[in-house]
């Protein structure tokens, strides 16, 4: 799981068209602008194997939020642009997102789920500084390498054409 944070001024963005993994919405969503002031977008990128990440990357988030006195996180989240052969299919990557939510509204944060594969067109005014701008990717550049072995063992199997459930180490 890839996120990239960026912290905003200001956050505009109106959902567009769909795309072939596009939830469901009203017909009279698209093309409605959606104005944020003072938030934290989060571009979350989700792979095979990210499910156990779910809390992690909750706490990661609300650690960004707290150094950046955020008033609203905004999630936009997709599986689509992953490293080749890590994808995973929409309602689990949906099921990552949702849980990523969760986490962070109990503790209450708010939170705002952009339309899962819908295509959007944006305005924002992003901050600079330390905190303001940052990449933050589970497993961890710095987890050991037992666990990174074990994490794309996990992704391994779950890439392969026959399905297999996830096992607990």
């Amino acid at each position: 799981m890839n996120i990239l944070s960026q912290r905003c001024r200001t956050l505009n963005y109106a959902v567009t068209t769909p795309s072939s993994a596009a939830m469901p919405l009203e017909p009279d969503i698209p093309g409605v602008t959606h104005e944020f002031g003072e938030c934290l977008l989060l571009l979350i990128g989700v792979e095979c194997g990210d499910s156990t990440f779910a809390r992690a990357a909750a706490k990661a988030i609300r650690r960004i939020a707290r150094k950046t006195d955020t008033t609203w996180i905004v999630i936009n989240g997709f599986s689509h642009l992953t490293r080749p052969g890590h994808e995973c299919d929409t309602t689990t990557a949906r099921t990552v997102l949702a849980r990523i939510a969760e986490h962070l509204r109990d503790h209450d944060f708010a939170v705002h789920m952009m339309p899962f594969g819908w295509n959007k067109t944006w305005r924002m005014e992003v901050r600079d500084g330390e905190w303001e701008q940052r990449m933050t990717r589970f497993p961890p550049i710095h987890a050991d390498r037992n666990d990174r072995a074990r994490l794309e063992g996990v992704r391994a199997e779950r890439s392969s054409s026959e399905p297999r459930a996830l096992t607990s180490p």
